[in-house]
């Protein structure tokens, strides 16, 4: 999952903490002071975009233990912070795959499949293609039930009633090969990432998508309540 988090600081070097809290104290779970690149710890990375004053934290490999109350402090200076605190609530997704293997023959389609729990059937949904350590480089969403939306090769619809995105690269070439995920966003704020389609576009002239599911469930995260305070 992805939190993004808005900060106001006109500082040119805040020092930004996430820690989880405990009985009596908050675990660091990561920490950075650099500008327009990622920071990695285990299963958390953040990225500071300054110029849009922007922090994403990213989660991966989500699971029961992870609910609970989170903290992002941004620090100013020995004498001002800053704070916004969240609850993650987590739970396991019955509906949905946590892996899909898609296989498909160059300049033919690769067709994606993801179901998404009933709770989020008014939600965005989204997929997108992973480059490096950004999980959403390539974004394609969509808004509407029943409609297709196009952006590029990739098209998708969201059939809300029967809880299934399904997306359509077209005209694919290797260079399609790549990690995509589905998900869905419940705000501006929080994306989460259902499921995670590996796609192989091969040379040859078989015309048919392979399919492979992954039958471990799925883990999504709610955030229950974000709350700032400002500490001088």
């Amino acid at each position: 999952m992805i939190i993004n988090y808005k900060y106001k600081t006109l500082e040119e070097n805040p020092l930004i903490n996430v820690c989880k809290t405990g009985v009596d104290r908050c675990f660091t779970l990561i920490n950075t002071d650099r500008a327009a690149e990622w920071t990695h710890d285990g299963r958390f990375s953040v990225h500071d975009d300054r110029s849009a004053r922007l922090l994403r934290l990213f989660i991966r490999e989500l699971n029961e233990n992870d609910s609970g109350e989170y903290k992002i402090t941004v620090k100013v200076s020995e004498d001002y912070s800053f704070f916004s605190e969240f609850y993650l609530d987590i739970r396991d997704a019955d509906c949905c795959q946590k892996s899909i293997s898609l296989s498909a023959a160059a300049g033919g389609s690769v067709n994606i499949s993801c179901r998404y729990p009933q709770s989020h059937s008014a939600d965005v949904k989204f997929v997108c293609r992973r480059s490096g350590s950004d999980l959403c480089a390539e974004e394609t969403s969509v808004k509407e039930s029943r409609r297709w939306s196009a952006e590029g090769q990739m098209q998708l619809y969201d059939d809300r009633e029967q809880q299934l995105l399904t997306g359509i690269i077209s005209h694919v070439t290797q260079q399609h090969s790549a990690e995509y995920w589905c998900g869905v966003q419940s705000d501006p704020g929080h994306k989460s990432f259902i499921t995670r389609v590996l796609v192989s576009v091969s040379g040859t002239d078989d015309s048919h998508t392979h399919i492979h599911q992954h039958n471990s469930k799925s883990r999504l995260a709610f955030i229950q309540q974000i709350t700032v305070f400002c500490v001088a």
